[in-house]
């Protein structure tokens, strides 16, 4: 029984350590000063709103992380000497990453129908927003891969700057604004 519990824990240690969790300040920043600059406008934040823009935004980005691991690495980019070697060095199976990503897309998907209930703003300038950021999520290194002709940092900068303002003043104060 103790050798399943250390295989669990070793497990969830991995899945945890694909995500790379010390690049998530670049995802709850953005929702922080969109959600202050919502206080600033209207006097007041929504406490639930700024809890569910939070986690959709870090699932997001989480699972554009495990797609950056899997091209990256399908792509025979990654090697031994990258910082990213979860699938170099079998720590996860390519099909672990692939479907952690699907299930961090979902738990995203879900988080942004929960916020379309929460929020009074309107469904397709949230889903404008959501999934524009979702998309950026996927092909900074899948489908076109931004990343391998020279975009990668455009995606990023407009990704984790104004998208991600954008997206959590406008889902505290229920409608877009520049």
């Amino acid at each position: 029984m103790a050798r399943v519990a250390s295989d669990v824990r070793h497990k969830c240690a991995a899945y945890v350590l694909a995500l790379r969790p010390w690049s998530f300040s670049a995802s709850l920043t953005p929702v922080a000063l969109g959600s202050a600059l919502a206080y600033k406008l209207e006097g007041s934040v929504d406490l639930v709103i700024l809890m569910v823009c939070a986690v959709a935004v870090l699932v997001v980005h989480g699972a554009g992380n495990l797609v950056n691991t899997y091209y990256d690495f399908s792509k025979g980019i990654d090697h031994k000497k990258s910082d990213d070697r979860t699938l170099v060095d079998e720590i996860l199976a390519p099909q672990d990453i692939v479907m952690f990503g699907a299930l961090l897309y979902s738990l995203g998907c879900l988080c942004a129908t929960l916020l379309y209930f929460l929020s009074t703003l309107r469904l397709e300038h949230l889903a404008l927003i959501y999934f524009g950021g979702l998309s950026s999520s996927f092909l900074y290194t899948g489908g076109i891969g931004l990343k391998y002709v020279a975009l990668g940092d455009v995606v990023i900068l407009i990704t984790f700057g104004p998208l991600a303002v954008m997206f959590a003043h406008a889902v505290q104060v229920g409608y877009l604004s520049v």
